[in-house]
């Protein structure tokens, strides 16, 4: 197998795992924030800060900047227009990610719990999930061109 096609493989297995933790994060871990009593928020949230490192953080970012590398990497079988779609639901989901989910995790690291940035974290999560999830759509649609029988 070529480059090319690792590489999509390698970063199909990778959107899938990203797709189970933005999904999880959406519905069970954004959500569970507000359980939290105000006593214990910002140690709670410092350790949820200091866990998510290398299961999320590492491959998030991984998952929405390989999409640019996949334009110019992609098998030769694989529509531009794929690639080009899948990079933008990755620079989207990068957008939100730094704009407007980074600086509402400091702010409730920083001063505790605050129920409306607690709603703001989930409601401006759902671009970034649904980005994720149009991305592993696009990249289920190269996968199955790139390795289609010619």
């Amino acid at each position: 197998m070529d480059f090319p096609h690792s590489f999509l493989l390698f970063y199909s297995m990778l959107v899938c795992y990203n797709l189970g933790i933005i999904w999880f994060g959406q519905i069970v871990v954004y959500p569970l924030f507000a359980k939290v009593g105000s006593a214990d928020y910002v140690a709670y949230h410092r350790f949820y800060s200091s866990r998510i490192p290398l299961p999320v953080i590492l491959p998030g970012f991984a998952c929405l900047l390989l999409p640019i590398a996949l334009i110019f990497l992609r098998p030769a079988s694989v529509p531009l227009m794929l690639a080009l779609a899948n990079a933008a639901c990755g620079l989207l989901a990068l957008w939100v990610t730094v704009a407007l989910e980074i600086p509402r995790h400091a702010q409730l690291e920083q001063d505790g719990k605050q129920p409306e940035v607690i709603q703001e974290l989930v409601r401006y999560n759902w671009p970034r999930t649904l980005s994720i999830s149009g991305s592993a759509g696009f990249t289920l649609a190269m996968v199955m061109t790139a390795f289609s029988p010619a």
